[in-house]
């Protein structure tokens, strides 16, 4: 006898095949949707997807951003008042590993924009890869600044 004759006659009951994915090591479970999610304590920064680019790759230039932001956001502070802000950076990935494009999406708000070119853009267009001819590559992250975590 298979298991698809035991139960209900309605094939509404019946599960299909799955997958299970277990992380293990030092992979970072996602947190609220993100692939990876590094806290300072004034910014926080969120990879939202990455492409063509390890993992651990990803983490560590996730954990860059959010450090310059973290320091760009403080030395603001020092000269004046911090805009909160929120940001998506989309980066282009090329061959040689430079980040070759950025695309943007800011909230509305006075200031927002530039601190988000200033201290979420600029750190994100210093980021070298490897040097890997694989396609497409590229990340998505998403920050938050101007207030503790």
């Amino acid at each position: 006898m298979t298991l698809s004759t035991i139960g209900c006659a309605s094939g509404s009951d019946v599960v299909g095949p799955s997958h299970d994915v277990v992380q293990t090591g030092t992979a970072s479970r996602p947190a609220d949707g993100y692939e990876y999610v590094a806290k300072r304590s004034l910014a926080v920064v969120g990879l939202a997807e990455a492409r063509g680019i390890s993992p651990d790759v990803a983490r560590l230039a996730v954990d860059q951003v959010a450090d310059a932001l973290d320091v760009c956001t403080t030395e603001q502070g020092r000269s004046g008042t911090v805009p909160r802000g929120a940001a998506r950076v989309i980066a282009q990935i090329g061959a040689s590993g430079a980040v070759e494009a950025t695309s943007l999406r800011v909230d509305p708000g006075e200031g927002v924009p530039a601190a988000a070119l200033l201290c979420l853009v600029a750190p994100t267009r210093r980021l070298t890869f490897p040097a890997i001819d694989a396609g497409a590559r590229g990340l998505a992250i998403e920050a938050l600044w101007g207030q503790a975590p």
